[in-house]
């Protein structure tokens, strides 16, 4: 992003002195340590961006000549959509919407404070505004000052603040920091700052953040994902300076945040919904026994006390192994292989039983592993993909393929140091003629296709979990889908070799 810092104070209006002292006011009654964080150079002290005064001017104008439903506010990111390349993009989402880039080359979450508190929102009464503001606090080679995840988490929240104090009625859309690998080198070839230390600093400052919405006028959403690819590296093409959007990833970006942003705005959707309804993340499905709800709450209780090591996640086939929460009412179907597997290891067991693919997507999208450092998750979903229920449609080979892609390019972006273990979907139907069994060994060539190209660490069971002949026993899967206490071991085994190293 371009530098175009400053901290020395300007002249400031009468409106800015105001906000100021009421900020200084506030922390002085909460103590020294607050008037620390709140003074020139901090995150949360409104201060004008040098070499800005131009295009403050003329926005100021284009806002005075009318309301707007949409503010799009932020750094180089969003300003970028002025820019002639993007302008199709823009046409298409967002000037239909009567929307307006307060996007600043730059910016910084103490120069967006300053920008609302002198003029940008005066007069206005927006359905919606944007907020994706923070990475060029984190950048510690372009900025005298650099403030750590906290900070950044602090200036968002006194945007936030600021929004919902001036704008009562107005939804916020806040978006995590897009995910940057961007080096900067001296002549001599040394590295000027730390790429690692940005990227770090601005994925926890993304968890901090996710804590101010409150789903009701403050919402957010994390599209990190769309950006990479399965070894979690950025693609090139969406993000060729790996910092900023291409035209491509603006339309990316728009197209992944649209289902949100159209509901918040209350029109219809500006693109088509996935025809792979195993792409389009939902909670539960299925009207059945099965307390989801209860379970999605008792991980969001536990996950962070238990700081697990490794995470499993899945469906029924996961959850009824056992680990923690448990399944009230119902004994594990493997105890002892899950105490021996996982001994001295803290695991959380995100197994839900009757979840598909696109369960598993919205329980990443809604803080199951938000936070975490996990060394290992392991992954076995899909076999309810492979066929209809009286709520959901079955879906082909390539839909399971793609929808697992997916849940890996999240788990990529949210634990970007986690090593992924994937398994093979395991095999269905006690005989190898089994309707399920063709459609599973072409998934699983697939996934094995996925594994290779993102660096994870594949396991196929079929061999294993199966006779010669290719039968499954009753003493491995007493139903021939849920493994038993021997279909268990053979799974623990199979993994801990992975674990343990």
């Amino acid at each position: 992003m371009k530098n175009h810092a400053s901290y020395s104070m300007r002249t400031i209006p009468q409106t800015l002195l105001h906000y100021a002292l009421c900020i200084i006011v506030s922390i002085t009654c909460s103590g020294q340590e607050e008037l620390a964080r709140e003074s020139p150079g901090s995150s949360t002290f409104p201060v004008q961006q040098k070499g800005t005064e131009t295009r403050h001017a003329e926005k100021i104008a284009a806002l005075k000549d009318g309301q707007y439903d949409l503010l799009m506010i932020g750094d180089s990111i969003t300003h970028n959509f002025d820019r002639p390349e993007f302008k199709a993009v823009w046409d298409d989402f967002y000037a239909p919407r009567n929307a307006i880039s307060l996007g600043y080359s730059g910016g910084r979450t103490e120069n967006t404070l300053w920008n609302l508190a002198n003029g940008e929102l005066e007069g206005q009464s927006p359905k919606v505004v944007t907020l994706l503001i923070g990475t060029n606090n984190s950048d510690d080679a372009n900025y005298p000052i650099v403030h750590n995840a906290e900070e950044i988490a602090a200036g968002t929240k006194s945007i936030v603040e600021f929004l919902r104090q001036r704008l009562p009625e107005t939804k916020i859309l806040l978006l995590r920091i897009f995910p940057r690998t961007n080096e900067y080198r001296r002549p001599d070839g040394t590295e000027r700052g730390s790429a690692a230390k940005r990227f770090a600093t601005n994925l926890r400052a993304g968890e901090l953040v996710a804590a101010l919405a409150d789903d009701k006028h403050v919402f957010y959403l994390d599209l990190n994902h769309i950006f990479l690819q399965p070894d979690g590296s950025i693609d090139p093409q969406l993000m060729p300076d790996l910092l900023h959007p291409s035209p491509a990833g603006a339309r990316k970006w728009a197209e992944a945040m649209e289902p949100l942003l159209s509901k918040l705005l209350g029109d219809e959707p500006r693109c088509a919904t996935p025809s792979n309804n195993a792409l389009i993340p939902v909670p539960k499905i299925e009207e059945d026994f099965y307390d989801w709800w209860k379970r999605h709450e008792a991980v969001l209780k536990i996950k962070d006390i238990i700081d697990p090591e490794i995470v499993l996640l899945g469906d029924s086939i996961t959850h009824l192994w056992g680990g923690l929460p448990e399944w009230e009412g119902r004994a594990p179907g493997g105890a002892e292989s899950f105490a021996k597997t996982f001994a001295g290891k803290r695991v959380l067991n995100l197994g839900y039983g009757y979840d598909r693919i696109q369960n598993v997507l919205w329980r990443l999208d809604h803080g199951e592993v938000e936070g975490l450092r996990p060394e290992h998750v392991v992954v076995n979903i899909g076999t309810n993909n492979l066929w209809p229920s009286h709520r959901a449609r079955g879906n082909t080979v390539d839909e399971i393929a793609d929808g697992v892609r997916e849940i890996v390019l999240r788990l990529r972006a949210k634990l970007p140091d986690t090593q992924i273990i994937l398994m093979g979907l395991f095999p269905r139907g006690e005989r190898p003629d089994d309707r399920s069994r063709a459609k599973i060994a072409e998934i699983n060539a697939r996934l094995t296709a996925l594994a290779n190209e993102g660096g994870l660490t594949y396991i196929d069971l079929k061999d294993k979990l199966t006779e010669p002949g290719g039968t499954i026993s009753k003493e491995v899967m007493g139903d021939f889908l849920h493994p038993g206490e021997k279909g268990y071991a053979i799974w623990g085994e199979a993994l801990a070799k992975w674990i343990r190293e």
